[in-house]
């Protein structure tokens, strides 16, 4: 009897561990900047801004349970030894930076040659309201102190994140932001003021952008779950006993023809006194 009771316990821990294991699925990503492969040969020498962006996603997507995302160095390092996956991821991000165009067919290969399944793409770019040209940033830092052009540039930065199984977009986003200091300039008369506008670009990234477009891809391998209840409404009566009692109505949302906060936000992006705003602030 004991040996019977001892082989059923047995079977149970055996398929609890199991149950554990299957749901302990890991992600793996590459974060891939489209500056990736640039050579450091920029009068200040600093990382270009989406390298920047990218390695504090790496660091917040490893914080992350059951997430890893591979490293600069180790997806550079694969990449290039193979010539022609270089040849070819170079065009595409290339592609990519210029047009947003996404040449699933590329990303198809370099997943298979890292092992991931997902890719999160990254570039960024400046321009100026009197131009429409798009610049590197430290390029566009080096033009300004040449020529002493004070007014300030706009940073553009574009992230997507791609199921390379399927061939789809799971999410992607921009971040816009006005590079200045306080006096509205953005040039660099020596190394010190260089060095000032890096730490002020990596704070951004940082803080802001990264920071969000980390927890974007975490949700969309783990989404949170919504549960909705319905509620009084103001026209019953508070002493109303039917209304006391919240009920759990399950896919609510999908029965509403627009959520509340689109419709507030829609509402105040058409009034006319209102101005347009930033998701995140950040002073230089």
């Amino acid at each position: 009897m004991k040996k019977v009771v001892y082989k059923v316990l047995f079977t149970v821990a055996l398929l609890f561990c199991a149950t554990v294991q299957a749901k302990a699925v890991q992600f793996d990503l590459l974060v891939l900047p489209t500056e990736i492969f640039n050579v450091c040969d920029n009068y200040f020498c600093f990382p270009e801004p989406s390298e920047i962006a990218a390695n504090y996603v790496i660091q917040n997507i490893n914080s992350y349970k059951y997430m890893k995302a591979i490293s600069l160095a180790e997806a550079r390092s694969k990449i290039e030894e193979n010539q022609q996956l270089k040849a070819e991821t170079q065009n595409m991000l290339k592609t990519f930076e210029e047009t947003e165009k996404i040449d699933f067919e590329t990303l198809q290969k370099i997943s298979q040659a890292l092992g991931v399944k997902s890719v999160i793409i990254i570039s960024c770019y400046a321009i100026t309201d009197r131009s429409a040209t798009r610049r590197g940033l430290w390029e566009v830092l080096e033009i300004s102190s040449a020529f002493k052009i004070t007014y300030p540039f706009n940073l553009t930065t574009t992230a997507v994140l791609t199921d390379n199984v399927n061939n789809v977009v799971m999410w992607s986003s921009k971040y816009n932001k006005t590079v200045s200091d306080s006096n509205g300039y953005f040039l660099a008369l020596n190394q010190a003021q260089a060095a000032s506008h890096l730490e002020k670009i990596k704070q951004y990234f940082r803080n802001n952008v990264s920071l969000n477009i980390s927890e974007n891809v975490h949700l969309r391998f783990f989404p949170k779950d919504v549960r909705t209840f319905n509620v009084k409404s103001p026209s019953q009566h508070e002493d109303d006993p039917i209304n006391d009692n919240k009920q759990f109505m399950p896919n609510a949302l999908d029965k509403l023809s627009q959520p509340k906060i689109l419709k507030d936000l829609q509402d105040e992006n058409s009034s006319p006194n209102s101005t347009d705003t930033e998701d995140f602030i950040f002073e230089f």
